[in-house]
């Protein structure tokens, strides 16, 4: 790992809210890197500040201290180098699919006939390209989100970055997506950072998982997750993927997993 370029450098990052009553220290003293071709995802309880970190990161929040450098430069705003998945697909519902996937070309205003190939291509690796005229209204979640997923990629970012992309979908398709979303990595080989509340998604894509503390968050630990890649559904019964998942658990502070 160590032989890698560092993509993404975080150090002694910290964040505070401003509040009526108090200022509220969302982030303390957080370091991290993040290599090329990486899958990390960060985990832990609600309000430990892992969307904070990942808004950081993305350019969409301002850190209170500290140096977060992506490709080597620092993070001042949104930069085209890092596309962006959230939890939500955010999907225009009077765009068609393929005029959702291609929104950023036109968002950066480059030559939409230029990346027309690149976004059929997208639709064919993630089985959407029967459905490029549809609309978002006529899609299931889990195709709304691998949308979202083609669309973060269309200008070919060097960066993949996941707020909950998978949360408000249910068990199952959300099981489905996780090994679609690997399927796509594995394409694609995309730097990529996923924050989740769900130990076992995090271990099961994960190359590292970074475990969280409660507010203040912190990093209570980065666990290296050894598993064999490529990762399928049977994976998450093995005795060594239950184990990962309990020791992550124990570190976030889970009495019951």
């Amino acid at each position: 790992m160590q032989s890698r370029k560092k993509i993404i450098e975080i150090q002694h990052l910290k964040k505070i809210y401003p509040s009526k009553n108090a200022p509220i220290l969302a982030l303390s003293d957080v370091s991290f890197d993040v290599y090329e071709e990486e899958f990390v995802t960060i985990v832990g309880q609600s309000g430990c500040g892992k969307t904070t970190i990942l808004k950081i990161i993305a350019g969409l929040l301002p850190k209170t201290e500290g140096t977060v450098l992506l490709g080597g430069q620092p993070v001042t705003g949104p930069r085209a180098s890092s596309g962006i998945v959230f939890q939500q697909p955010v999907l225009f519902k009077w765009r068609s699919v393929l005029d959702n996937v291609l929104l950023p070309i036109e968002i950066l205003r480059r030559n939409r006939g230029d990346y027309l190939q690149a976004a059929l291509d997208l639709l064919e690796l993630t089985a959407l390209t029967e459905f490029k005229d549809r609309y978002p209204r006529e899609l299931s979640g889990g195709m709304q989100q691998r949308v979202s997923i083609c669309r973060a990629l269309i200008h070919d970012p060097p960066v993949l970055l996941m707020d909950e992309p998978f949360g408000a979908l249910d068990a199952m398709t959300r099981s489905e997506m996780n090994v679609e979303l690997l399927r796509i990595w594995s394409e694609r080989r995309k730097t990529s950072i996923l924050i989740t509340h769900s130990i076992t998604e995090a271990v099961f894509l994960a190359d590292r998982v970074i475990v969280m503390t409660p507010r203040p968050g912190m990093i209570a630990d980065i666990v290296e997750i050894d598993l064999p890649r490529p990762r399928l559904a049977e994976t998450r019964v093995s005795p060594r993927f239950n184990e990962l998942v309990q020791v992550i658990g124990r570190k976030i502070g889970l009495k019951y997993i």
